[in-house]
């Protein structure tokens, strides 16, 4: 998916927390989902969840990507293990934590991954390290969370970092460290949220985005968002639901 987003599509998906289905990834597949955030950080998928629901992902072209709880080595290398195709770091606020996930996520040269070939991540096959680790190196999706004020105020520092690849801004927390508003059309969040992809401009990385609020996330995809994360799964199940019985109201009732 990295190379599809360096070259400029936009990529449509949203955040999981509680989905425990192993056809997570075939449903996702069927609506035309390009990725699926899995989330360690506040969802409840331990290590034996996490590869079952990787497993669904497989043979599909949505693409799991997956939000770890902290920035800790094991906590990179279970989800890169099972093959996720990207992971996102949540209250990344300095160029020197940014340094280590990219030291997490790479096997050497630029990094210190272990190494361990036969896994779902290389889907077993018998390529040789000297093929893999490169190509591995060069497709892993690094995004990181912009979501305070310290964050902002080091913004630069963190998107130099090289093997860093995208910046994801998240509203909620953002708007709670600065003392804002959430909503994207607010003065001050739409200030932030245009300085972020500005930076991702000038550093060559990924502007990305959690919303709900789509008309707005268009609008900001000239600015540079190529990665909207577009709802999550308990969102899309009370909309759903919600829906469908305000569409039932007149329906009779029993006493």
């Amino acid at each position: 998916m990295k190379p599809a987003l360096k070259s400029g599509a936009v990529l449509r998906g949203l955040m999981v927390s509680e989905m425990k289905t192993p056809f997570l990834g075939a449903l996702l597949d069927s609506i035309g989902m390009d990725f699926a955030i899995l989330d360690q950080e506040h969802g409840s998928y331990g290590p034996d969840m996490l590869a079952s629901l990787m497993a669904g992902f497989r043979n599909g072209r949505c693409q799991p990507i997956v939000r770890v709880p902290e920035i800790r080595r094991d906590a990179f290398l279970t989800p890169l293990e099972l093959g996720a195709s990207g992971v996102l770091v949540p209250r990344v606020e300095t160029a020197v934590q940014a340094r280590a996930i990219v030291d997490f996520c790479h096997y050497p040269p630029s990094g210190s991954r272990g190494v361990s070939m036969s896994r779902a991540h290389t889907r077993f096959s018998r390529v040789t390290a000297t093929e893999y680790l490169p190509q591995a190196n060069a497709e892993i999706l690094i995004g990181v969370q912009i979501e305070t004020a310290a964050a902002l105020d080091a913004l630069d520092d963190i998107l130099s970092v090289d093997g860093i690849d995208m910046a994801f801004i998240g509203p909620s927390d953002l708007s709670v460290s600065c003392g804002i508003s959430p909503k994207l059309t607010s003065p001050e969040m739409a200030a932030h949220v245009d300085a972020i992809l500005a930076a991702c401009k000038r550093h060559g990385k990924i502007g990305a985005l959690q919303t709900t609020d789509w008309e707005t996330a268009l609008s900001l995809v000239p600015k540079g968002l190529n990665l909207i994360s577009a709802t999550t799964d308990l969102a899309a199940l009370q909309y759903g639901m919600t829906a469908a019985l305000t569409a039932l109201e007149t329906a009779p009732r029993a006493d």
